[in-house]
């Protein structure tokens, strides 16, 4: 019975750590914002939220806590040595690196900032101030660098997993500069997930574990205690050149082969603790890899949400509309309506208005296959049945996209015009020996006046085509 209110004050007081820290209301607020901000976006690049976000926002808590739960109960067995400083230093640091890009605030890249403040350090060994800052610097010069790396390689495994499996539901579409200077359509693939983590760490007070963790095994022979620390993971992809489903594959296939390489480093880390160092340093190498990697094919690869020869382009679907009900989805392109060839939404209204209650259509798939759907048209549906479609050249884009910060998530998100660029050639969409050449025009007569020839001479003869 004592050890078991033992267990009890020991879970009610981890609780009350991770609510009286700030850090978990902070990362839960960001996330709040950034789905504000995408729903703000989206009204101002096509005129209507797309997506309703109260759901994308419960989704990432319950799935944040169910990976923290996953997380700690693999950490009881491998064991970790933290101190509440180094909790404060960590959730300082995700907050000041998110201040840079969103994307850094994972506890991988807190940790290389940690790593790196603990060898200058060791470069001032003498060097210990008193007060608040010496017991931070204390702690800093004892960390527990194998246990954290542990932790950040556990991290990233669950968020390869996470990413593949809900980074379709976390997607939102958006208009971008493309390579041309013309407005391309993509996908901002922004993932993030706030991570609650409870983890024992040796005490004299606490209770005694029937097990004895991996990793620092004198340590736990008195007993153990229960500590909480907050952490964000999480991807922010942008992609106009593959779905979202294909571009999640690449991302979590990459991001588990690096992690599984640093299950290596972790082990060998557990095992000689002065690994640890470059270690970290290898972690983040791999992780901006898989980022580069995917900026990379972005750059090499044609653009997918753009206008063609073949009907118009779409690049996504309002959920609940009646294009999601026949099963249209984002990367097709509707070709016909009623009959009536669409090239564009005034096109797609005209078409549509040939019979208000019934409409037949003909949609062509990834590959270009035809396919014929028909449904019944009633008062309230959408007027583009609920289809976005591909930006034309005079669309709006979001200059910000692609360097989102937490100062982004605190002002409303900015569109602009791109400026009037040259006319590209309808022959860039089209295969090779399909190309369109412009109409020649013919010349009109020369009139052979007394007058022309004294000024111009006599015309001379076209040379006979061999």
């Amino acid at each position: 019975m004592n050890v078991l209110g033992e267990a009890l004050r020991m879970i009610g007081g981890a609780l009350g750590a991770l609510l009286t820290q700030p850090f978990y209301y902070i990362f839960l607020i960001g996330v709040l914002l950034h789905y504000r901000r995408q729903g703000i976006l989206e009204r101002k690049l096509f005129n209507i939220r797309i997506y309703v976000y109260a759901g994308r926002v419960l989704r990432t808590v319950v799935t944040g806590i169910i990976a923290g739960l996953l997380i700690s109960i693999v950490m009881a067995f491998i064991g970790i040595h933290i101190e509440t400083e180094i909790i404060w230093c960590i959730g300082i640091i995700l907050i000041l690196l998110s201040l840079f890009r969103l994307r850094y605030a994972h506890l991988t890249m807190a940790l290389a900032v940690l790593t790196i403040i603990y060898m200058v350090l060791l470069s001032f060994p003498s060097w210990q101030p008193t007060g608040g800052i010496g017991s931070f610097i204390s702690s800093i010069r004892h960390i527990d660098l194998p246990g954290l790396l542990a932790i950040s390689v556990l991290l990233q495994l669950i968020e390869a997993l996470l990413f593949r499996m809900q980074a379709l539901r976390f997607s939102s579409p958006v208009v971008i500069e493309g390579k041309r200077g013309k407005p391309v359509g993509a996908y901002a693939m922004e993932a993030f997930w706030p991570v609650p983590l409870w983890l024992f760490i040796p005490s004299v007070s606490g209770i005694v574990l029937p097990w004895t963790p991996l990793h620092g095994a004198q340590s736990w022979i008195d007993g153990v205690s229960l500590t909480a620390l907050p952490v964000m993971i999480g991807c922010s992809v942008l992609t106009q050149t593959h779905l979202p489903q294909a571009k999640a594959q690449r991302i979590a296939k990459r991001l588990v082969q690096s992690g599984l390489i640093m299950v290596v480093f972790a082990a060998l880390a557990l095992w000689w603790a002065p690994i640890a160092i470059p270690a970290v340093i290898i972690a983040v190498i791999l992780r901006e890899c898989v980022m580069y990697f995917s900026r990379r094919e972005e750059t090499e690869q044609s653009p997918l949400f753009i206008r063609g020869l073949r009907g118009i382009k779409i690049l996504d679907i309002i959920p609940y509309s009646p294009a999601a009900e026949l099963g249209i989805t984002a990367g097709e392109s509707m070709y016909k309506v009623n009959g009536q060839l669409i090239h564009d939404p005034q096109s797609l209204h005209a078409a549509l208005r040939i019979n208000p209650a019934f409409c037949k259509l003909e949609v062509l798939n990834v590959e270009g296959e035809s396919k014929f759907l028909q449904r019944a048209i009633y008062a309230g549906d959408h007027h583009q049945l609920g289809m976005i479609f591909a930006p034309d050249d005079q669309a709006v884009v979001s200059p910000d996209i692609q360097r989102l910060s937490a100062w982004h998530l605190l002002t409303k998100p900015r569109v602009q015009k791109l400026p009037s660029s040259y006319h590209e050639h309808s022959a860039l969409l089209l295969p090779e020996g399909e190309q369109v050449t412009e109409p020649e025009v013919p010349e009109e007569p020369i009139e052979l006046t007394p007058e022309y020839i004294e000024k111009h001479g006599l015309p001379k003869r076209p040379r006979r085509k061999s």
